[in-house]
């Protein structure tokens, strides 16, 4: 029974600059505890500028006053227009939406007008409660609108006339930069800059960075498409002369192969150059007497050779700063000998980019630097070399402050490991001695000098310096640490250190990965696998909000699928973009011949993370935009299927200790669970032919998985070898019968006993081994897995000193790949006890379970929902008493289950409503709860 009342406040964000101008409500007279609304959200974004859907996807949060209810939303009305202003009066020219009967919180498409380039839009939401009552307006929002259509780019790609490849016999060209000096001519009301480049570029105004963006533009399929994006330049110009400056790298755009430079090569490479370097910049300015000037690129920017004298995304970058009188940061600069005019690019149907393909603007958070880590030591080599030694495994660049003279150069080598003798060892970066990985500056000598890599990045704990003057100070070279601005989602802390550095290492091997593109590893391929992507899909989700990240990533396999008069029409290979694009390759491994760069458990993720993403988020634009992407990639499938006799070529359960899951086993799987979601996809969406035609193939395949991979014998029922992989999979995609789960949940169990609670899968079977466990109620299996102390396991890992992932539980390959971190996914929805209720969508519903297991005297976790933050914190005292603290936000329920033995007594408080007792068993207690904060005491 409910003896108290206590309420705890989720701090979240305002809308951007607009939380003081709030609109009063017009009618009708909110009640006394009516719901608020905040934290609005346009495409998942607070008040962007330069978005390109004509359908902007709305969202919002609830919460209530103090000591106020927060009994959910019965029904929303959403107001638009021009301006803030506007809405102030009360005018809505651009839409109004009516009130709609609908509990809807997110996702709710824009359905004013067809948006035009440029336009401009504020909105506000208000909602009435469950109980009728009505919320004020909310503060409003806005957005505004990019360049939707490559007509509005006045602007024309321009290169440099000059450049030529760096081509294999080591002759190296430096790099493009371009600018152009303009006069502003009075108070700017307005400016915007529209721009991108290629492989990349950075921009700077005036000799300052436009923005805190990093590693410009995001990957794509660049015949496809090219990403743009909008900087704001209203406070950054300045009245008289200005300068716009452009430097370009190579990025991926431009892989060559260079004597001396590593090179991720063997047959899955290609020495590929798509282009030369060029850029498109439009600045379009507004004055504040309402008159307009556009500052395009064309033949009148000026060009040089610049400063960077190397670029490669895989073996680093060289800049000359002799060279500074061709940075363009000063109008003088542009006019010197080493400048001329643009040259615009000459762009046909079979260049890349296209003269057709289209300008989009870049939706994904962009990359910046995310911290500054002075080395934890710095030891001498002698010969003027030294070691430092930034205390964790990162993906980065050096950023060197000294002073030295003209002409000498400072030599940075990144490495991940360490050799016995204190010496660098780079072979899990995949450089040799001969073939470097490396970042060099020569010095002009004019003092003290800044710099940084701009156009590559590497993954390293560690650093060699060779050619400084004199010893290293801390702050004479730094690591500046960058990835994806991709929000956290989600915290985790429990009694155990050795739980929370595993949790540590998984974080930081996903930050390290999370470019504009979610890479495999920082060093040796950089390969943005779309296997690694869905097989740590649980955990991704679970720590980072990736709701503007993850389409375009699903973007990127459909662009790069393989099309009619293509070989294999319809695959989508294990690497999207497709950089290296060659035929399916077969190699020799422990587990047979297999076939890499297409495999259903990569390929399948064009259809897998729509479906994630429409359970986490509720998001049915992904998957609507990439539908028939879906349909060609399972077309693709059968015919393969069909021309191999019946068994799909792949890679089976990669990188497992276990070779002997059958490979078919694994593939099967996969093409059932993406049939298996193909069919629900189509049931949201509402096509029922395809939900007959999906389901059958779905009910065909596992009917053919138990036939081939469904064993009995005197123990009990068994799938493929028995392996952890082999019974895993098969209970985690619903493929056993439910008279079976328990024994096969029992084969399991003692498969994990029987390798000492080791893991013995590999990325494919990890996910199904976590949830087959967690979802069998064996908890207690997994903890023991975790927290074992010896190899292969994540309990290892941290004991031996790693910092971040490996590419393998054994510690080795890479030292820093992502794709194993199914772990932290459990942290949260095992030990925290944070998961979406079955059939729920967007954590409308949610099961709070805590797994008290081991000897953890407490854990504590919360998720970001898009209904808001969701808490659960539980403590044993000295007794073994238990108590736990649940916080489930406005617009969502939740189960409670309480672990507690049947002879105990529970007391509750906290909430509006009292808790409803579900079930009472041996050991749990089950309550049912509505919005609030709970305390549940074992006594």
């Amino acid at each position: 029974m409910r003896s108290s009342r206590f309420t705890t406040t989720i701090a979240l964000a305002t809308t951007l600059g607009l939380a003081a101008s709030g609109v009063a409500a017009a009618s009708p007279h909110p009640g006394p505890e009516a719901v608020r609304v905040v934290d609005l959200r346009t495409d998942n974004k607070s008040n962007p500028i330069g978005i390109d859907s004509q359908a902007p996807l709305l969202a919002w949060k609830l919460d209530a006053p103090e000591g106020g209810r927060t009994s959910g939303q019965r029904a929303y009305e959403i107001r638009a227009a021009h301006s803030v202003a506007q809405l102030r009066r009360g005018i809505a020219d651009v839409w109004k939406s009516g009130k709609v009967d609908s509990s809807a919180t997110n996702n709710i498409a824009f359905a004013g007008d067809a948006l035009r380039s440029r336009e401009s839009v504020a909105w506000q939401v208000r909602v009435w409660d469950a109980d009728g009552h009505a919320s004020g307006w909310s503060s409003p929002a806005t957005w505004e609108m990019g360049l939707l259509d490559n007509s509005d780019w006045s602007a024309r790609w321009i290169e440099n006339a000059s450049y030529d490849y760096t081509r294999p016999d080591g002759s190296e060209t430096p790099l493009p930069v371009f600018g152009k000096s303009f006069t502003v001519h009075g108070r700017v009301a307005k400016a915007r800059l529209y721009m991108t480049g290629l492989g990349m570029y950075a921009s700077t105004l005036n000799g300052r960075a436009v923005s805190a963006n990093v590693l410009e533009p995001g990957q794509t399929t660049y015949s496809s498409e090219v990403d743009y994006r909008t900087y704001d330049l209203t406070d950054e110009l300045k009245t008289g002369t200005n300068v716009l400056g452009v430097e370009t790298g190579s990025g991926a755009y431009q892989r060559v192969k260079t004597p001396g430079h590593y090179f991720f090569g063997g047959n899955l490479e290609q020495y590929t150059v798509y282009g030369e370097p060029k850029a498109i910049a439009q600045l379009e300015i507004t004055y504040a007497d309402g008159h307009k000037e556009t500052v395009k690129s064309d033949t009148s920017w000026r060009t040089a050779l610049g400063p960077t004298t190397y670029s490669s995304w895989w073996s680093g970058e060289e800049f000359d700063a002799r060279r500074s009188a061709t940075s363009p940061t000063a109008a003088a600069k542009l006019s010197g000998s080493d400048w001329q005019n643009a040259s615009l690019a000459k762009l046909t149907s079979s260049t890349t980019p296209r003269d057709t393909t289209p300008l989009r603007a870049d939706q994904r958070p962009p990359v910046t630097v995310a911290q500054t880590v002075e080395p934890v030591s710095i030891t001498s080599r002698g010969n003027g070399s030294y070691i430092l030694d930034f205390g964790a495994n990162r993906s980065g660049w050096p950023t060197l402050n000294a002073s030295g003279p003209a002409g000498s150069t400072i030599t940075m080598t990144p490495a991940e490991l360490l050799k016995s003798d204190g010496s660098l060892d780079v072979s899990s970066t995949g450089a040799t001695a001969t073939n470097k990985i490396a970042y060099r500056y020569t010095m002009s000598g004019k003092g003290t000098e800044t710099w940084h890599p701009q156009f590559t990045y590497s993954g390293f704990r560690y650093l060699q310096v060779d050619g400084l003057p004199a010893a290293p100070r801390p702050d004479t070279v730094t690591m500046k640490v960058v990835h994806a601005s991709n929000p956290p989602a989600s915290t985790f802390d429990s009694s155990s250190e050795l739980i929370n550095g595993i949790h540590t290492i998984t974080l930081r091997a996903m930050q390290s990965n999370m470019m504009s593109v979610l890479t495999d590893c920082p060093d040796r391929e950089k390969g943005p696998y779309t296997g690694d992507n869905l097989h740590n899909l649980d955990a991704l989700l679970t720590d980072y909000d990736l709701s503007s990240y993850e389409p375009q990533l699903v973007r990127n396999m459909a662009t790069a699928q393989r099309q009619p008069g293509d070989a294999s029409p319809g695959l989508i290979a294990n690497i999207a973009p497709e950089f290296h694009r060659v035929a399916p390759t077969k190699l020799e491994f422990p587990q047979g011949t297999i076939e890499f760069l297409d495999e259903v458990n990569w390929g399948s993720a064009v259809i897998r993370i729509p479906w994630q993403l429409y359970r986490t988020y509720g998001d049915t634009r992904t998957m609507t935009l990439y539908y028939d992407n879906m349909v060609k990639w399972l077309d693709y499938e059968a015919a393969n299927k069909a021309a191999n006799k019946g068994d799909i070529p792949g890679l089976g359960d990669w990188s497992a200790t276990d070779n002997t899951t059958p490979m078919q086993l694994a593939i099967l799987a996969g093409y059932y669970t993406a049939a298996n979601d193909m069919a629900k996809t189509a049931k949201v969406l509402g096509k029922s032919a395809d939900v007959t035609k999906y389901s059958a193939l779905a009910a065909q395949l596992a009917d053919e998985f138990t036939s081939r991979f469904r064993h009995e014998d005197s123990t009990g029922v068994y799938y493929g070898s028995d392996s952890e992989a082999s019974d895993a999979m098969a209970l985690d995609a619903g493929l056993v019968a439910a008279s079976d789960r328990a024994q096969v949940l029992a084969r399991l169990v003692a498969s994990v006993r029987a390798s000492d609670n080791h893991i013995t899968t590999g990325s494919v079977g990890l996910g199904p081994l976590f949830r087959a466990l967690q979802d069998g109620g064996r908890d207690d299996v997994i903890y023991d897995m975790v927290v074992n102390p010896t190899s292969p396991g994540y309990g290892y890992l941290v004991a031996s000193g790693h910092t971040t992932l490996p590419e393998s539980l054994d510690g080795s390959g890479s030292q820093n790949h992502h794709f194993l971190g199914q772990v932290d996914s459990w942290l949260i929805s095992g030990l925290a006890g944070i998961r979406q209720a079955s059939g729920s969508v967007a954590y409308r519903q949610l099961d709070i379970a805590p797994a008290v297991v081991g000897n953890l005297t407490h854990a504590s976790g919360s998720y970001a929902t898009p209904q808001g933050d969701v808490s659960s914190a539980w403590q044993k005292d000295h007794n073994g008493r238990l108590a736990l603290k649940v916080t489930v936000p406005p617009g969502s329920t939740a189960t409670v289950h309480v672990p507690a033995a049947s002879k105990d007594s529970l007391h509750v408080t906290g909430g509006h409503t009292a808790p409803s007792l579900l079930n009472r068993s041996a050991t749990a207690a089950t309550y049912q709860v509505a919005a609030g904060t709970y305390a549940f005491q074992v006594r």
